[in-house]
Protein backbone atom coordinates (compact mmCIF):
# COMPACT_ATOMS: atom_id res chain seq x y z
CA UNK A 1 0.00 0.00 0.00
CA UNK A 2 2.64 2.29 0.99
CA UNK A 3 4.43 1.28 -2.36
CA UNK A 4 1.30 2.29 -4.46
CA UNK A 5 1.35 5.75 -2.10
CA UNK A 6 4.64 6.77 -3.66
CA UNK A 7 3.83 6.00 -7.69
CA UNK A 8 1.15 8.73 -6.48
CA UNK A 9 3.96 11.02 -5.14
CA UNK A 10 6.10 10.53 -8.02
CA UNK A 11 3.45 11.62 -10.77
CA UNK A 12 2.69 14.46 -8.63
CA UNK A 13 6.51 15.64 -8.96
CA UNK A 14 6.60 14.91 -12.46
CA UNK A 15 3.26 17.23 -12.58
CA UNK A 16 5.44 20.64 -11.08
CA UNK A 17 7.71 19.70 -14.22
CA UNK A 18 4.83 20.00 -16.62
CA UNK A 19 3.50 23.12 -14.53
CA UNK A 20 6.77 25.49 -15.57
CA UNK A 21 6.73 24.39 -19.44
CA UNK A 22 5.99 27.83 -21.35
CA UNK A 23 3.65 27.22 -24.35
CA UNK A 24 4.57 25.84 -27.58
CA UNK A 25 5.14 28.02 -30.82
CA UNK A 26 2.35 27.77 -33.58
CA UNK A 27 3.65 27.42 -37.31
CA UNK A 28 0.76 28.76 -39.73
CA UNK A 29 1.40 28.14 -43.56
CA UNK A 30 -1.40 29.59 -45.84
CA UNK A 31 -1.96 29.98 -48.95
CA UNK A 32 -4.50 32.28 -51.30
CA UNK A 33 -5.61 32.81 -54.52
CA UNK A 34 -5.42 28.75 -55.75
CA UNK A 35 -7.56 26.31 -57.54
CA UNK A 36 -10.10 29.16 -58.56
CA UNK A 37 -11.46 29.91 -61.68
CA UNK A 38 -11.44 32.48 -64.40
CA UNK A 39 -7.68 34.17 -63.34
CA UNK A 40 -6.90 32.42 -60.44
CA UNK A 41 -7.11 29.11 -62.16
CA UNK A 42 -4.50 26.37 -61.11
CA UNK A 43 -1.49 27.92 -59.33
CA UNK A 44 -0.67 30.59 -61.83
CA UNK A 45 -1.74 33.26 -59.09
CA UNK A 46 -0.63 31.62 -56.38
CA UNK A 47 0.36 33.50 -52.80
CA UNK A 48 1.66 32.33 -49.76
CA UNK A 49 2.30 33.53 -45.79
CA UNK A 50 4.39 31.41 -43.76
CA UNK A 51 3.81 32.54 -40.10
CA UNK A 52 5.25 31.77 -36.54
CA UNK A 53 3.57 32.92 -33.32
CA UNK A 54 4.11 32.19 -29.56
CA UNK A 55 1.42 33.00 -26.96
CA UNK A 56 3.05 34.88 -23.78
CA UNK A 57 1.29 34.27 -20.88
CA UNK A 58 0.17 37.23 -18.31
CA UNK A 59 -0.74 37.44 -14.94
CA UNK A 60 1.73 35.17 -13.10
CA UNK A 61 -0.36 32.29 -14.86
CA UNK A 62 3.19 29.92 -14.87
CA UNK A 63 3.71 30.37 -11.37
CA UNK A 64 0.36 29.95 -10.49
CA UNK A 65 0.34 26.37 -11.95
CA UNK A 66 4.00 25.98 -9.98
CA UNK A 67 2.51 26.97 -6.87
CA UNK A 68 -0.44 24.51 -7.18
CA UNK A 69 1.97 21.51 -8.61
CA UNK A 70 3.96 21.97 -5.48
CA UNK A 71 1.18 22.31 -3.42
CA UNK A 72 -0.62 18.82 -4.89
CA UNK A 73 2.86 17.12 -4.24
CA UNK A 74 2.46 17.98 -0.47
CA UNK A 75 -1.00 17.19 -0.53
CA UNK A 76 0.51 13.61 -1.62
CA UNK A 77 3.23 13.28 0.82
CA UNK A 78 0.60 14.18 3.36
CA UNK A 79 -1.27 11.84 2.30
CA UNK A 80 1.55 9.50 2.59
CA UNK A 81 2.39 10.22 5.98
CA UNK A 82 -0.78 9.78 6.65
CA UNK A 83 -1.48 6.21 5.56
CA UNK A 84 1.79 5.65 6.90
CA UNK A 85 0.55 6.89 10.70
CA UNK A 86 -2.63 4.84 10.00
CA UNK A 87 -0.25 1.38 9.24
CA UNK A 88 1.77 1.98 12.42
CA UNK A 89 -1.21 2.44 14.78
CA UNK A 90 -2.81 -0.74 13.32
CA UNK A 91 0.28 -2.54 13.39
CA UNK A 92 0.88 -1.17 17.28
CA UNK A 93 -2.28 -2.86 18.08
CA UNK A 94 -1.67 -6.09 16.38
CA UNK A 95 1.40 -6.34 18.60
CA UNK A 96 -0.64 -5.62 21.57
CA UNK A 97 -2.88 -8.69 20.99
CA UNK A 98 0.31 -10.73 20.52
CA UNK A 99 1.59 -9.68 24.22
CA UNK A 100 -1.66 -9.95 25.52
CA UNK A 101 -2.35 -13.16 24.10
CA UNK A 102 1.35 -14.66 25.50
CA UNK A 103 0.30 -12.92 28.70
CA UNK A 104 -2.79 -14.85 28.52
CA UNK A 105 -0.72 -17.67 27.77
CA UNK A 106 1.74 -17.83 30.67
CA UNK A 107 -1.21 -17.04 33.01
CA UNK A 108 -3.02 -20.17 31.59
CA UNK A 109 0.26 -22.20 32.48
CA UNK A 110 0.36 -20.53 35.75
CA UNK A 111 -3.31 -21.71 36.26
CA UNK A 112 -2.39 -25.14 35.30
CA UNK A 113 0.44 -25.55 37.29
CA UNK A 114 -0.93 -24.24 40.19
CA UNK A 115 -4.39 -26.79 39.62
CA UNK A 116 -1.58 -29.69 39.21
CA UNK A 117 -0.11 -28.23 42.77
CA UNK A 118 -3.49 -28.32 44.30
CA UNK A 119 -4.69 -31.74 42.31
CA UNK A 120 -1.74 -33.69 44.46
CA UNK A 121 -2.32 -32.25 47.57
CA UNK A 122 -5.66 -33.09 47.30
CA UNK A 123 -4.70 -37.10 46.01
CA UNK A 124 -2.80 -37.24 49.35
CA UNK A 125 -5.33 -36.23 51.50
CA UNK A 126 -7.69 -38.94 50.17
CA UNK A 127 -4.91 -41.14 50.05
CA UNK A 128 -4.29 -40.15 54.30
CA UNK A 129 -8.13 -40.74 54.64
CA UNK A 130 -8.01 -36.98 55.28
CA UNK A 131 -10.17 -35.76 52.45
CA UNK A 132 -13.16 -36.83 50.20
CA UNK A 133 -13.28 -38.31 47.16
CA UNK A 134 -15.49 -35.86 46.16
CA UNK A 135 -12.40 -33.18 46.67
CA UNK A 136 -10.46 -35.39 44.28
CA UNK A 137 -13.01 -35.09 41.57
CA UNK A 138 -13.19 -31.27 41.81
CA UNK A 139 -9.76 -31.18 41.78
CA UNK A 140 -9.23 -33.07 38.97
CA UNK A 141 -12.01 -31.07 37.26
CA UNK A 142 -10.52 -27.76 38.14
CA UNK A 143 -7.08 -29.27 36.45
CA UNK A 144 -9.24 -30.24 33.37
CA UNK A 145 -10.62 -26.80 32.69
CA UNK A 146 -6.97 -25.21 33.22
CA UNK A 147 -5.65 -27.29 31.02
CA UNK A 148 -8.70 -26.65 28.27
CA UNK A 149 -8.29 -22.76 29.05
CA UNK A 150 -4.56 -23.16 27.98
CA UNK A 151 -5.34 -24.91 24.76
CA UNK A 152 -7.73 -21.94 24.02
CA UNK A 153 -5.32 -19.07 24.70
CA UNK A 154 -2.61 -20.78 23.11
CA UNK A 155 -5.22 -20.93 19.67
CA UNK A 156 -5.84 -17.28 20.10
CA UNK A 157 -2.04 -16.19 20.75
CA UNK A 158 -1.38 -18.56 17.06
CA UNK A 159 -4.20 -16.58 15.44
CA UNK A 160 -2.78 -13.27 16.89
CA UNK A 161 0.72 -13.84 15.70
CA UNK A 162 -0.47 -14.83 12.48
CA UNK A 163 -2.42 -10.83 12.55
CA UNK A 164 0.51 -9.69 13.15
CA UNK A 165 2.73 -11.06 10.40
CA UNK A 166 0.23 -9.93 7.54
CA UNK A 167 0.78 -6.56 8.20
CA UNK A 168 3.92 -7.14 6.91
CA UNK A 169 3.16 -9.95 4.11
CA UNK A 170 5.61 -12.20 6.38
CA UNK A 171 5.12 -15.15 8.62
CA UNK A 172 6.17 -15.45 12.27
CA UNK A 173 7.33 -18.70 13.52
CA UNK A 174 6.69 -19.79 17.04
CA UNK A 175 10.21 -19.19 18.34
CA UNK A 176 9.90 -15.65 17.95
CA UNK A 177 10.14 -13.63 21.04
CA UNK A 178 8.53 -10.41 21.10
CA UNK A 179 8.95 -7.63 24.25
CA UNK A 180 6.73 -7.25 26.84
CA UNK A 181 4.60 -4.73 28.52
CA UNK A 182 6.58 -3.03 30.99
CA UNK A 183 3.31 -2.03 33.51
CA UNK A 184 1.88 0.61 33.75
CA UNK A 185 3.77 3.73 35.21
CA UNK A 186 2.99 5.31 38.68
CA UNK A 187 2.53 8.64 36.84
CA UNK A 188 0.05 9.82 34.29
CA UNK A 189 1.14 11.56 30.88
CA UNK A 190 0.30 15.08 30.96
CA UNK A 191 -2.72 15.59 28.92
CA UNK A 192 -2.40 19.40 27.86
CA UNK A 193 1.25 17.96 26.83
CA UNK A 194 -0.75 16.04 24.35
CA UNK A 195 -3.25 18.50 23.07
CA UNK A 196 -0.26 21.06 22.68
CA UNK A 197 0.86 18.18 20.23
CA UNK A 198 -2.23 18.32 18.06
CA UNK A 199 -1.07 20.03 15.45
CA UNK A 200 1.67 16.88 14.62
CA UNK A 201 -1.18 14.79 13.86
CA UNK A 202 -1.00 13.67 10.23
CA UNK A 203 -4.45 13.94 9.48
CA UNK A 204 -3.99 17.57 10.14
CA UNK A 205 -1.15 17.85 8.02
CA UNK A 206 -2.95 16.23 5.35
CA UNK A 207 -5.90 18.74 5.49
CA UNK A 208 -3.99 21.53 5.89
CA UNK A 209 -2.17 20.73 2.59
CA UNK A 210 -4.93 20.77 0.81
CA UNK A 211 -5.98 23.81 1.96
CA UNK A 212 -2.98 25.41 0.59
CA UNK A 213 -3.71 23.83 -3.07
CA UNK A 214 -6.87 25.07 -2.49
CA UNK A 215 -5.72 28.50 -2.37
CA UNK A 216 -2.92 28.22 -5.42
CA UNK A 217 -6.27 26.79 -7.27
CA UNK A 218 -8.14 30.17 -6.22
CA UNK A 219 -4.62 32.02 -7.20
CA UNK A 220 -4.66 30.28 -10.22
CA UNK A 221 -8.13 30.71 -11.52
CA UNK A 222 -7.63 35.13 -10.54
CA UNK A 223 -4.23 34.76 -12.72
CA UNK A 224 -6.81 33.87 -15.66
CA UNK A 225 -8.68 37.06 -15.54
CA UNK A 226 -5.67 38.60 -17.46
CA UNK A 227 -5.63 38.08 -21.01
CA UNK A 228 -2.43 36.18 -22.84
CA UNK A 229 -1.23 38.07 -26.61
CA UNK A 230 -0.45 36.15 -28.81
CA UNK A 231 2.56 37.38 -30.70
CA UNK A 232 2.89 36.41 -34.44
CA UNK A 233 5.28 37.36 -37.64
CA UNK A 234 6.51 35.97 -41.03
CA UNK A 235 6.88 36.19 -44.57
CA UNK A 236 4.05 36.82 -47.22
CA UNK A 237 5.19 35.51 -50.56
CA UNK A 238 3.52 37.25 -53.91
CA UNK A 239 3.21 34.85 -57.32
CA UNK A 240 3.61 38.43 -59.66
CA UNK A 241 7.44 39.91 -59.88
CA UNK A 242 8.26 37.20 -56.86
CA UNK A 243 7.68 39.78 -54.10
CA UNK A 244 7.58 39.11 -50.64
CA UNK A 245 6.83 40.86 -47.32
CA UNK A 246 7.30 40.82 -43.64
CA UNK A 247 3.53 40.27 -41.80
CA UNK A 248 3.54 40.97 -37.98
CA UNK A 249 0.22 40.83 -35.62
CA UNK A 250 -0.76 40.56 -32.03
CA UNK A 251 -4.29 39.42 -31.11
CA UNK A 252 -5.75 39.34 -27.50
CA UNK A 253 -9.16 37.98 -26.43
CA UNK A 254 -11.84 40.48 -25.26
CA UNK A 255 -13.46 39.30 -21.81
CA UNK A 256 -16.72 40.11 -23.10
CA UNK A 257 -18.90 37.12 -21.53
CA UNK A 258 -16.21 34.80 -20.48
CA UNK A 259 -14.52 36.25 -17.02
CA UNK A 260 -13.78 32.91 -15.49
CA UNK A 261 -15.94 33.86 -12.69
CA UNK A 262 -17.99 30.52 -12.05
CA UNK A 263 -14.50 28.94 -12.11
CA UNK A 264 -12.94 31.75 -9.18
CA UNK A 265 -15.94 31.10 -7.35
CA UNK A 266 -15.73 27.47 -7.11
CA UNK A 267 -12.22 27.99 -5.80
CA UNK A 268 -13.21 30.12 -3.19
CA UNK A 269 -16.73 27.87 -2.03
CA UNK A 270 -13.80 24.62 -2.29
CA UNK A 271 -11.39 26.82 -0.12
CA UNK A 272 -13.99 28.12 2.40
CA UNK A 273 -14.60 24.10 2.20
CA UNK A 274 -11.83 22.45 3.32
CA UNK A 275 -11.01 25.42 6.42
CA UNK A 276 -13.98 24.44 7.41
CA UNK A 277 -13.41 20.42 7.57
CA UNK A 278 -10.07 21.71 9.39
CA UNK A 279 -12.11 23.13 12.34
CA UNK A 280 -14.39 20.86 12.45
CA UNK A 281 -11.23 18.15 12.31
CA UNK A 282 -9.36 19.98 15.11
CA UNK A 283 -12.45 19.63 17.27
CA UNK A 284 -13.12 15.66 16.37
CA UNK A 285 -9.41 14.93 17.04
CA UNK A 286 -9.08 16.91 20.24
CA UNK A 287 -12.39 15.04 21.70
CA UNK A 288 -10.38 11.67 20.41
CA UNK A 289 -7.52 12.65 22.34
CA UNK A 290 -9.61 13.84 25.62
CA UNK A 291 -11.44 10.30 25.43
CA UNK A 292 -7.89 8.52 24.84
CA UNK A 293 -6.71 9.98 27.91
CA UNK A 294 -9.42 9.38 30.05
CA UNK A 295 -9.73 5.24 29.16
CA UNK A 296 -6.23 5.54 29.90
CA UNK A 297 -6.41 7.00 33.49
CA UNK A 298 -9.48 4.67 34.54
CA UNK A 299 -6.98 2.15 33.18
CA UNK A 300 -4.04 3.74 35.47
CA UNK A 301 -6.24 3.75 38.72
CA UNK A 302 -7.74 0.79 38.39
CA UNK A 303 -4.54 -1.71 37.96
CA UNK A 304 -2.39 0.51 40.77
CA UNK A 305 -5.94 0.08 43.15
CA UNK A 306 -6.36 -3.47 41.98
CA UNK A 307 -2.32 -4.01 42.21
CA UNK A 308 -1.95 -2.24 45.47
CA UNK A 309 -4.60 -2.88 47.61
CA UNK A 310 -6.87 -6.07 46.27
CA UNK A 311 -4.17 -8.51 45.25
CA UNK A 312 -1.99 -8.86 48.41
CA UNK A 313 -4.47 -9.26 50.85
CA UNK A 314 -6.29 -11.90 48.05
CA UNK A 315 -3.03 -13.44 47.98
CA UNK A 316 -2.37 -14.02 51.68
CA UNK A 317 -6.32 -15.22 52.36
CA UNK A 318 -5.21 -18.06 49.85
CA UNK A 319 -2.12 -19.15 51.52
CA UNK A 320 -3.98 -19.24 55.05
CA UNK A 321 -7.15 -21.17 53.24
CA UNK A 322 -4.67 -23.61 51.59
CA UNK A 323 -3.00 -24.02 54.75
CA UNK A 324 -5.74 -24.52 57.10
CA UNK A 325 -7.30 -26.74 54.49
CA UNK A 326 -4.01 -29.07 54.61
CA UNK A 327 -4.58 -29.23 58.48
CA UNK A 328 -8.11 -30.11 57.96
CA UNK A 329 -9.61 -27.12 59.10
CA UNK A 330 -11.26 -25.80 56.21
CA UNK A 331 -13.37 -27.57 53.54
CA UNK A 332 -11.96 -27.99 49.92
CA UNK A 333 -14.45 -25.46 47.86
CA UNK A 334 -12.83 -22.85 50.40
CA UNK A 335 -9.46 -23.61 48.61
CA UNK A 336 -11.10 -22.88 45.10
CA UNK A 337 -12.60 -20.23 45.80
CA UNK A 338 -9.88 -18.59 47.19
CA UNK A 339 -7.77 -19.51 44.32
CA UNK A 340 -10.57 -18.40 41.83
CA UNK A 341 -10.46 -15.00 43.41
CA UNK A 342 -6.65 -14.55 43.20
CA UNK A 343 -6.67 -15.92 39.56
CA UNK A 344 -9.91 -13.37 38.63
CA UNK A 345 -7.70 -10.59 40.29
CA UNK A 346 -4.64 -11.51 38.02
CA UNK A 347 -6.82 -11.66 34.78
CA UNK A 348 -8.34 -7.89 35.67
CA UNK A 349 -4.98 -6.54 36.58
CA UNK A 350 -4.12 -7.83 33.11
CA UNK A 351 -7.40 -6.32 31.32
CA UNK A 352 -6.34 -3.28 32.46
CA UNK A 353 -2.85 -3.00 31.56
CA UNK A 354 -3.70 -3.92 28.40
CA UNK A 355 -6.60 -1.22 28.17
CA UNK A 356 -3.83 1.24 29.36
CA UNK A 357 -1.75 0.15 26.51
CA UNK A 358 -4.43 0.41 24.11
CA UNK A 359 -5.20 3.95 25.07
CA UNK A 360 -1.38 4.69 24.83
CA UNK A 361 -1.79 3.44 21.31
CA UNK A 362 -4.58 6.14 20.53
CA UNK A 363 -3.18 8.62 22.35
CA UNK A 364 0.25 8.47 20.27
CA UNK A 365 -1.26 7.41 16.91
CA UNK A 366 -3.41 10.94 17.52
CA UNK A 367 -0.10 13.22 18.70
CA UNK A 368 3.01 11.48 18.72
CA UNK A 369 3.88 9.79 14.64
CA UNK A 370 7.29 8.05 15.92
CA UNK A 371 5.04 6.53 18.73
CA UNK A 372 7.37 7.65 21.52
CA UNK A 373 5.40 6.51 24.21
CA UNK A 374 4.59 3.27 23.09
CA UNK A 375 8.07 2.36 22.50
CA UNK A 376 8.74 2.79 26.38
CA UNK A 377 6.21 0.46 27.48
CA UNK A 378 8.09 -2.43 25.75
CA UNK A 379 10.98 -4.47 27.40
CA UNK A 380 13.20 -6.98 26.63
CA UNK A 381 11.50 -10.44 27.55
Amino acid sequence: DLRVRRYDERAAEALIEQAGLRPNPTLDVSVENVLGTGATRGLDRLEGTVQASQTIERGGKRERRIELAQNEHLVALSQTRSQRADLLASTAFAYLEVVAAERAVDQARELLTLAGETQGAVESRVRAAMSSAADLARSRSSWALARAELAQNEATAASARAALAATWGGSFSPEDTLQRLAGIPEALPSLENRVLALPQNPRLTQQQAAIDSRRATLKLEQAQLTQDLSVGGGIRFFREGSDAAFVAGVSVPLPLRHKNQGAIRAARESLAGAESTLLALETSLRTSIEAAWRDLAQAHHTAQSLQRDALPPSEEAYSLVREAYEQGRVPFFEVLDAQREVLALRRSIREQEIAYARAQIRLDALTDPAFTATLQMLVSP
